[in-house]
């Protein structure tokens, strides 16, 4: 999903949609073809507890997936806001830094700053993201070859603290963006979705309408939830999901803090 951009993740959600119906629709044509009565309460009866248990032990597996997602997205978008706030406590740090030293380090992280944003953009990405850990490099250069003064600065020792803190928490962005639910988690849910709305085709009402209606409506639930759980396991590259805007705001703290605010 990342660079798929916002159309591209509608028209996404749009083939899920029609996916779904297709494939509701198709269980009950696949039924009628193979013989199932048209009517009979008795064969309603006799499939009804294969429906009700495929239906709970599916329901059950898809929501603890959507909540995992849920937990991971909500996490890989905290980790951003707080990477984006140590930038700036780190900016007002350099307040209390040697001048030639001071503009070093407001330089390489205005630096960093400006890549990690470009680091969203699928084609830039790979130079931003060489720019951005560059930046971390020369942080800890120069506070590794800073002349020794007479009394040591405690700001130093704290800034090292905070820059440790931001490489810790650029490494988990890097691999939050990576997808975290197995593809033999995917496997058993799409299956599991297919079972459901097979066993929907083959189920008899009177209203061949309203059969279709049903299990298109159920096909959609299905599809929707799916199409979240795709979505909250791809976390970047999308409007809708994580986005760099707290970066922004950093930049904006760093001209407040050259204005001496």
């Amino acid at each position: 999903m990342a660079g798929m951009g916002l159309p591209g993740l509608w028209l996404f959600l749009i083939v899920v949609v029609a996916v779904s119906v297709t494939l509701a629709v198709g269980s009950i044509w696949l039924a009628n073809r193979t013989g199932v009565p048209e009517h009979g309460t008795g064969y309603n009866a006799s499939l009804s507890p294969f429906l009700t248990t495929v239906s709970l032990v599916y329901g059950a597996l898809l929501g603890f997936t959507v909540v995992v997602a849920w937990e991971q997205f909500s996490s890989a978008e905290m980790n951003v806001t707080s990477e984006s706030s140590t930038l700036a406590t780190m900016y007002r740090q350099t307040v209390g830094m040697p001048a030639a030293e001071q503009g070093k380090m407001r330089e390489l992280l205005r630096t960093y700053t400006t890549a990690v944003q470009d680091e969203w953009n699928p084609q830039s990405r790979d130079r931003a993201a060489e720019t951005s850990r560059g930046a971390i490099t020369d942080m800890y250069r120069v506070l590794g070859t800073q002349s020794q003064p007479a009394a040591p600065n405690p700001l130093s020792g704290d800034f090292l603290g905070q820059l440790t803190v931001l490489t810790s928490q650029r490494n988990t962005r890097i691999l939050d963006a990576r997808p975290r639910i197995p593809g033999l988690l995917w496997t058993g849910l799409l299956f599991g979705g297919l079972v459901v709305l097979g066993l929907l085709g083959f189920i008899r009402m009177d209203s061949r309408r309203g059969h279709i209606l049903l299990s298109s409506a159920v096909a959609i639930l299905l599809g929707l939830l799916l199409f979240v759980v795709f979505w909250l396991d791809h976390p970047f590259g999308h409007q809708l999901g994580v986005t760099p805007a707290p970066f922004q705001h950093a930049l904006q703290v760093f001209d407040g803090v050259d204005r001496g605010s």
